[in-house]
């Protein structure tokens, strides 16, 4: 009685440890199951964001996921005592405000770098007449801005 028995058992020992060997074995597959990249900053600095709205926060949001310090701010008032408070390596706001940045930052004392988002393929090329580098909003992710500012703060350093 006790052999068929402990066939048994280990027949469903055998079955069960077959499955649970298998468990989430699709995720490890190229181009199946979830996504777990998370880009990280091999070189975090202190990012201030000047805009409004949801992609500027999404921006903020995803460059302190990365690493960085990041301030948001949305007004003229709060970018001036941002940038005056001097703990800042850059600056990320659209091109269309680089007028107001540039007022401010020539102003400061350790001033940061000013890293312009454009537009437009338009407003690029004219970005690119005047800044080293350029992002570009409508097709830019998440790691093009990680890249920028990593060159930046090499140079800077």
């Amino acid at each position: 009685m006790k052999t068929p028995a402990i066939l048994l058992a280990s027949l469903l020992t055998t079955l069960i440890a077959g499955n649970a060997l298998a468990c989430g074995d699709s995720l490890y597959r190229v181009g199946k199951g979830l996504s777990y990249r998370v880009y990280t900053a091999p070189l975090p600095g202190s990012v201030l964001v000047y805009g409004q709205g949801p992609g500027a926060e999404q921006l903020a949001q995803e460059l302190a996921r990365s690493g960085h310090g990041v301030r948001l701010v949305s007004n003229d008032e709060e970018l001036g005592v941002e940038i005056g408070s001097g703990a800042y390596d850059v600056v990320i706001a659209a091109f269309s405000d680089h007028s107001a940045v540039e007022s401010k930052t020539t102003a400061a004392t350790n001033a940061p770098t000013f890293l312009p988002v454009a537009l437009d393929s338009d407003e690029e090329a004219q970005a690119r007449t005047e800044y080293e580098r350029v992002m570009l909003a409508e097709k830019d992710e998440i790691k093009h801005y990680l890249k920028a500012i990593h060159q930046t703060l090499k140079q800077r350093s």
